[in-house]
């Protein structure tokens, strides 16, 4: 199994265990739960940075980093995944994923200011 792939099997335990802490009401444990699931997604996005043959994997990989990234208040990371993620040839759903996030990032950003 690619290192990828592990370290992304590794995010989606994570991620579910934070999705069972948050129905429970339990936000720091969320918190740090998907804050874990994100540092393990990200590693496995950016070991596809470069394999362009890798579409959709690549692409899907780094929505979803960016995604976590979002919920754990990093905004900023957030763009630069989704920036990374646009770099390959996303299929048009995920595109269109990408670009949904990256609007939510911009209303978050003016909700702050």
């Amino acid at each position: 199994m690619s290192q990828a792939k592990t370290l992304h099997k590794q995010a989606m335990a994570k991620a579910n265990e934070a999705f069972v802490a948050q129905k429970a009401g339990n936000f720091p444990l969320y918190l740090k739960l998907t804050k874990a699931a994100f540092l393990k997604e990200k590693e496995a996005a950016w070991k596809l940075f470069e394999k362009f043959d890798a579409e959709p994997t690549r692409s899907v990989l780094f929505r979803s980093a960016a995604q976590l990234a979002f919920n754990c208040g990093k905004m900023r990371e957030s763009e630069q995944l989704i920036s990374a993620a646009l770099v390959g040839n996303p299929p048009s759903e995920i595109l269109h994923e990408l670009r949904l996030l990256y609007k939510e990032i911009l209303t978050s950003f003016e909700s702050v200011a």
